[in-house]
């Protein structure tokens, strides 16, 4: 019997889908972990009207694709109309390639996918999942409540320093060693919790912020770029910066001038654009990009193979990196597609002279397939979670190093 690593006591559950039989199959797979609540819905209409009930607060939901009246697709969209902020399960029956686009779509809707599982639900891939349910929702342990901010939460938390930083390391696959890190926004609320990003970005992305986040997002960077600096840390930091922020034309001269006053080298600095928020004009957007270039400041282009245009993107955008999305890289283990397109993508990149960067290392075989396939930095929970500024240097002191040749 496969054992949950972690207390789920707290975790309300909701479970749809229309077969009895397969309801109450996960069901008794997921009692073996033990969760708060686990309540079944056959269809996806009465999910929707369990939630706007608002009687439980249900922090995942377990969606079955292939439903009448109402499709697990269509259910997606209701629950983006919903802003629900749980985590998300999409299981089904269906072609593992239908499983990867219904993903695409939730995640296109801001929704918070934790995973997706083939049918029969076994408890070893449940547990898996289950085990992640903190990487999309980031809290403090004592708070279980899904959190979303209003407006004007979050235009006064922008002006009261309740946007913060995690750092996940980046790990040169052939020494083992700390190369970079990626820094992730966080949310800090008055309840002293740690909000992820679904709770803020479709505000953080609106008009009214955008340009606001970015630059706080990169003055939080710079200065701890900066006082690892002083600490004989020379450690390259990759920003998330949504591509609405590039319609700055001087954004390029403003990242120089605060490189300069902070005392950072501008090679230190990575922009990441995920290629999904890139279907704009690309106009103005690519004289920014090469701008930023040409002030040696790095461009990756992220979770690489979930978008619609990668290959346009990669052929007019001079970007010096490329992040493989980590779906594919674990599913490479059990997915032949998922597999076809991590090594294609590696070949692609390398043949571009980009650096590869593997997402979503979860495990061993995670990490040992991309040094099979020639990826030249890994990123992942088989390494480390992303963390707060202040416990990073912990980390870094005891980390010893850990290469593809070790394991």
């Amino acid at each position: 019997m496969t054992k949950s690593k972690r207390d789920i006591s707290y975790l309300n559950i909701l479970v749809v889908d229309d077969d009895a039989f397969m309801r109450d199959l996960v069901k008794m797979t997921l009692a073996l972990f033990k969760p708060g609540l686990i309540t079944l819905a056959p269809s996806g209409k009465e999910a929707i009207e369990i939630l706007k009930q608002g009687d439980d607060n249900y922090h995942i939901i377990m969606l079955d694709l292939l439903m009448p009246d109402m499709d697990g697709i269509e259910t997606l969209r209701h629950l983006s109309k919903l802003e629900y902020q749980g985590g998300l399960i999409l299981f089904s029956g269906a072609d593992s390639s239908v499983l990867r686009a219904a993903v695409n779509v939730a995640r296109g809707r801001f929704l918070n996918v934790l995973g997706s599982i083939a049918k029969p639900v076994k408890a070893a891939a449940l547990s898996h999942i289950l085990e992640e349910y903190d990487f999309f929702l980031t809290r403090q342990p004592d708070t279980t409540q899904i959190s979303t901010l209003s407006e004007t939460e979050f235009s006064e938390g922008l002006s009261q320093g309740a946007l913060t930083l995690y750092y996940q390391p980046q790990i040169d696959i052939k020494s083992g060693m700390v190369v970079g890190l990626e820094a992730l926004a966080r949310w800090k609320t008055t309840r002293h919790a740690i909000l992820g990003p679904s709770a803020f970005m479709p505000l953080a992305e609106s008009p009214a912020f955008i340009h606001q986040f970015a630059e706080q997002t990169l003055l939080l960077a710079l200065d701890d770029i900066s006082r690892w600096g002083k600490q004989a840390r020379l450690l390259d930091v990759a920003v998330n910066i949504s591509a609405a922020a590039l319609d700055l034309i001087d954004l390029p001269e403003k990242i120089a001038y605060q490189c300069q006053a902070y005392g950072i080298e501008s090679e230190r600095l990575s922009i990441e654009l995920t290629e999904t928020m890139l279907d704009r004009d690309l106009v103005n957007s690519l004289e920014v990009l090469t701008r930023l270039r040409m002030r040696s400041i790095g461009l990756s282009l992220d979770d690489f193979g979930t978008g619609y245009s990668s290959l346009e993107r990669l052929k007019s955008i001079p970007f010096d990196e490329l992040k493989i999305d980590g779906s594919f890289v674990r599913g490479a283990n059990t997915d032949p597609a998922a597999c076809a397109i991590f090594e294609s993508s590696v070949s692609l990149g390398k043949q571009l002279n980009l650096t590869i960067v593997a997402e979503g290392v979860e495990t061993r075989d995670d990490w040992l397939r991309a040094a099979e396939f020639g990826c030249d930095i890994v990123q992942g929970y088989f390494a480390a979670r992303p963390m707060p500024a202040d416990q990073l240097d912990a980390w870094l002191n005891q980390w010893k190093g850990l290469s593809s040749l070790d394991l």
